[in-house]
C-alpha cells in the first residue's frame, strides 16, 4: 500500500516536471530573436598637402562660397553602381559627413596654406575680397560594373566679390580600383580629390594673376577643364582599413553588399 502511494507520488512529480519543461521550451520559442547589425564604417576626405607656386602674385583675400552638391549627393550615402542603370548606397559604409562638405573644407584648408593667399573668408563674411570662388560637386560614385571611381567637380572664379566672372574650371575623372569595396572607393576618391584641388589651385592662380584691378572685366572669361587618364589604379585594400561590408562584382546579389 505504501509502495503504491510512493509510486503514484513519483509519477505525479515527474508529470509536473515534464509539463514545466514543456512550458519553458514554448515560452523560449516565443521570445523575439535578437540579431546583431554589422558595425557601421565611416569614411572621410582630408585636405591634400599641395602647394601651388604663383611667382609675382601678391597675397590675396579669397571669398569661397560653400560647395554645392548635385541632386542625390547631399547625403552621407556612399553610392555604387552594380550595373549601368543602377545606383545604390553601401549598406554598412558611409561618408562621415556629406562629401560636398568635406570637399569644401579640404579646399578652404588647402587654399589657406598657399603663400599667395592672405586669407580665406566665407560667403557672408564682411569686408572686400580680391577674388571669389563657387564650386559644385556634380558626380561621385563607385562604378562597380566598370571597376572604377568617378569624381566630377566644376567651379567659377570671379574677381572681387563676384563683380566679374573671370574663368570656369571643370574636373571629370575616373580612377580604376583593384578591389570593389568601400575602402577602395574612399581611397580612390581621396586620390581624385588631391588631383582636382591641385588643378584648381593652378587655375585660380593663373586667372587672378592676370585679372585687372578692381574687378573690371577686360576680357572674356576663360574656360579650363581637367581630366585624369584611367591608367593608374588604386593599390590593394591591404594597405587601407577594410570596409565593414565590401561590394562584390555584379554577379553577386546586392544583399551581400
Amino acid at each position: 500500500m505504501i509502495s503504491a502511494i510512493r509510486l503514484r507520488g513519483t509519477a505525479a512529480a515527474v508529470s509536473v516536471l515534464v509539463g514545466l519543461g514543456t512550458a519553458l521550451a514554448l515560452s523560449a520559442c516565443s521570445l523575439p530573436r535578437v540579431t546583431q547589425r554589422p558595425a557601421q564604417t565611416d569614411y572621410r576626405l582630408r585636405a591634400p598637402r599641395v602647394e601651388q607656386p604663383a611667382p609675382g602674385l601678391r597675397p590675396l583675400i579669397l571669398r569661397v562660397q560653400p560647395v554645392r552638391a548635385a541632386p542625390g549627393l547631399q547625403g552621407v550615402d556612399m553610392l555604387y553602381s552594380p550595373t549601368p542603370l543602377q545606383l545604390l548606397p553601401y549598406r554598412d559604409s558611409r561618408w562621415l559627413v556629406p562629401p560636398a562638405e568635406m570637399i569644401d573644407a579640404a579646399l578652404r584648408d588647402t587654399l589657406a596654406r598657399q603663400p599667395w593667399v592672405a586669407a580665406v573668408v566665407g560667403g557672408d563674411a564682411p569686408g572686400r575680397a580680391d577674388g571669389s570662388l563657387r564650386c559644385r560637386l556634380d558626380s561621385l560614385e563607385h562604378d562597380v560594373y566598370a571597376g572604377r571611381v568617378e569624381l566630377g567637380l566644376r567651379c567659377q572664379i570671379y574677381t572681387g566679390d563676384e563683380q566679374a566672372l573671370r574663368g570656369s574650371w571643370s574636373f571629370q575623372a575616373a580612377l580604376p580600383v583593384a578591389e570593389q569595396n568601400a575602402a577602395q572607393y574612399a581611397q580612390a576618391t581621396q586620390t581624385l580629390l588631391n588631383r582636382a584641388v591641385a588643378g584648381l589651385l593652378g587655375q585660380i592662380a593663373r586667372t587672378l594673376s592676370v585679372a585687372p584691378p578692381g574687378g573690371a572685366s577686360a576680357q572674356a572669361p576663360a574656360a579650363s577643364s581637367a581630366s585624369v587618364p584611367a591608367s593608374a589604379s588604386v593599390p590593394s585594400a591591404a594597405s587601407v582599413p577594410s570596409a565593414a561590408s565590401g561590394v562584390q562584382p555584379p554577379s553577386v546579389p546586392p544583399a551581400s553588399r
